[in-house]
Protein backbone atom coordinates (compact mmCIF):
# COMPACT_ATOMS: atom_id res chain seq x y z
CA UNK A 1 0.00 0.00 0.00
CA UNK A 2 1.23 3.49 -0.79
CA UNK A 3 2.49 5.44 2.21
CA UNK A 4 0.62 8.68 1.48
CA UNK A 5 -1.83 10.58 3.62
CA UNK A 6 -4.52 10.93 0.97
CA UNK A 7 -6.81 12.88 3.30
CA UNK A 8 -4.14 15.59 3.59
CA UNK A 9 -3.87 16.00 -0.19
CA UNK A 10 -5.90 19.07 -1.01
CA UNK A 11 -5.74 22.55 -2.42
CA UNK A 12 -6.96 25.48 -0.35
CA UNK A 13 -9.79 26.96 -2.38
CA UNK A 14 -10.43 29.78 0.07
CA UNK A 15 -10.72 33.07 -1.75
CA UNK A 16 -8.99 36.16 -0.47
CA UNK A 17 -12.33 37.90 -0.78
CA UNK A 18 -15.88 36.65 -0.86
CA UNK A 19 -18.23 37.21 -3.77
CA UNK A 20 -20.03 40.47 -3.08
CA UNK A 21 -23.26 40.37 -5.03
CA UNK A 22 -23.77 44.10 -4.49
CA UNK A 23 -20.60 44.90 -6.47
CA UNK A 24 -20.94 42.64 -9.50
CA UNK A 25 -20.07 44.24 -12.86
CA UNK A 26 -23.55 43.26 -14.16
CA UNK A 27 -26.68 41.92 -12.48
CA UNK A 28 -27.91 39.70 -15.32
CA UNK A 29 -26.67 36.13 -14.66
CA UNK A 30 -26.10 35.29 -18.34
CA UNK A 31 -24.06 38.47 -18.87
CA UNK A 32 -22.08 37.70 -15.72
CA UNK A 33 -21.44 34.17 -16.97
CA UNK A 34 -20.18 35.62 -20.27
CA UNK A 35 -17.61 37.71 -18.38
CA UNK A 36 -16.48 34.73 -16.31
CA UNK A 37 -16.42 32.41 -19.34
CA UNK A 38 -14.26 34.88 -21.27
CA UNK A 39 -11.83 35.01 -18.34
CA UNK A 40 -11.73 31.20 -18.24
CA UNK A 41 -11.09 30.99 -22.01
CA UNK A 42 -8.15 33.38 -21.61
CA UNK A 43 -6.63 31.42 -18.72
CA UNK A 44 -3.91 29.07 -20.00
CA UNK A 45 -4.35 26.71 -17.03
CA UNK A 46 -7.95 25.90 -17.97
CA UNK A 47 -7.86 23.37 -20.80
CA UNK A 48 -11.60 23.06 -21.46
CA UNK A 49 -13.45 26.11 -20.15
CA UNK A 50 -16.64 24.79 -21.74
CA UNK A 51 -16.66 21.60 -19.63
CA UNK A 52 -19.55 21.59 -17.18
CA UNK A 53 -21.31 19.18 -14.86
CA UNK A 54 -24.88 18.27 -15.73
CA UNK A 55 -26.94 16.73 -12.96
CA UNK A 56 -30.22 14.97 -13.65
CA UNK A 57 -32.48 12.76 -11.63
CA UNK A 58 -34.93 9.95 -12.11
CA UNK A 59 -38.64 10.52 -11.50
CA UNK A 60 -38.12 8.89 -8.10
CA UNK A 61 -35.37 11.39 -7.23
CA UNK A 62 -32.19 9.38 -7.72
CA UNK A 63 -29.51 11.85 -8.87
CA UNK A 64 -26.86 11.34 -11.51
CA UNK A 65 -24.12 13.71 -12.73
CA UNK A 66 -21.73 13.70 -15.64
CA UNK A 67 -19.44 16.06 -17.54
CA UNK A 68 -20.78 17.53 -20.79
CA UNK A 69 -19.45 20.28 -23.04
CA UNK A 70 -21.17 23.64 -23.28
CA UNK A 71 -21.95 24.34 -26.95
CA UNK A 72 -23.46 27.80 -26.59
CA UNK A 73 -25.40 30.19 -24.42
CA UNK A 74 -27.68 33.17 -24.85
CA UNK A 75 -30.47 34.94 -22.94
CA UNK A 76 -32.56 31.73 -23.10
CA UNK A 77 -29.95 29.67 -21.26
CA UNK A 78 -27.16 27.18 -21.83
CA UNK A 79 -26.90 24.68 -24.68
CA UNK A 80 -25.21 21.31 -24.80
CA UNK A 81 -25.64 18.29 -27.03
CA UNK A 82 -26.80 14.89 -25.90
CA UNK A 83 -28.44 11.78 -27.25
CA UNK A 84 -32.15 11.78 -26.41
CA UNK A 85 -31.92 8.00 -25.94
CA UNK A 86 -29.10 8.26 -23.37
CA UNK A 87 -29.86 8.06 -19.67
CA UNK A 88 -29.41 11.81 -19.24
CA UNK A 89 -31.64 12.51 -22.26
CA UNK A 90 -34.39 10.27 -20.92
CA UNK A 91 -34.12 11.81 -17.44
CA UNK A 92 -34.36 15.33 -18.86
CA UNK A 93 -37.47 14.40 -20.87
CA UNK A 94 -39.12 12.48 -18.02
CA UNK A 95 -38.76 15.48 -15.69
CA UNK A 96 -40.37 17.89 -18.18
CA UNK A 97 -37.13 19.79 -18.68
CA UNK A 98 -37.42 22.48 -21.34
CA UNK A 99 -35.40 21.19 -24.28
Amino acid sequence: MVDVNIAAMRIDYTLSEQLDTDNLPVKDPISLFEIWFTEAKNCERIEEPNAMTLATGTRSGIPSARIVLLKGFDKRGFMFYTNYQSRKGKELVSNNTRL
